[in-house]
C-alpha cells in the first residue's frame, strides 16, 4: 500500500536507481527529488479523475494532439506537496500500454525540459 494525496492505495514504489539510470541519459544535473508510484489501474484512474485540470488538458493537446482518455493514459506527473518529501510525483498504472522504461524516460523528460 502507498499513500497518495492522503489516501491509501494499492501500489508500489519504483526504485530510485531506475529513475537515476534514466535521468542520467537526459541531464547532467542531479536528479530532483522524484517519487514514482505504480498504482492499480483502478486507483490510477481514480486519481486521474480527481486531478484533471486545464493545464493537463493543454499539455496533452500540445504533446499528443488531443486530450487523452484516462484509459489511454499510462502515467501522470505533478508537482509534489510539501508533505510528500519530493519535488515531483509520478504515478503510473500497473498495466500500461508502454514499457516502464519508456514511461520513466518520458515523464522524467518533462522535468528535464522544465515543462511542468
Amino acid at each position: 500500500m502507498v499513500l497518495v494525496e492522503g489516501l491509501e492505495m494499492q501500489g508500489e514504489i519504483i526504485s530510485r536507481w531506475q529513475l537515476e539510470k534514466a535521468w542520467n541519459t537526459l541531464s547532467d544535473k542531479p536528479l530532483p527529488k522524484v517519487k514514482m508510484l505504480r498504482l492499480s489501474d483502478y486507483d490510477f484512474d481514480h486519481v486521474l479523475e480527481h486531478r484533471r485540470c486545464l493545464e493537463d488538458d493543454l499539455r496533452e493537446i500540445e504533446e499528443w494532439g488531443r486530450v487523452l482518455s484516462k484509459h489511454g493514459t499510462d502515467a501522470c506527473i505533478f508537482n509534489a506537496e510539501d508533505i510528500d518529501d519530493a519535488d515531483y510525483i509520478i504515478l503510473v498504472r500497473k498495466n500500461p500500454y508502454h514499457s516502464l522504461e519508456e514511461i520513466i524516460l518520458h515523464e522524467l523528460a518533462h522535468i528535464a525540459r522544465g515543462d511542468l
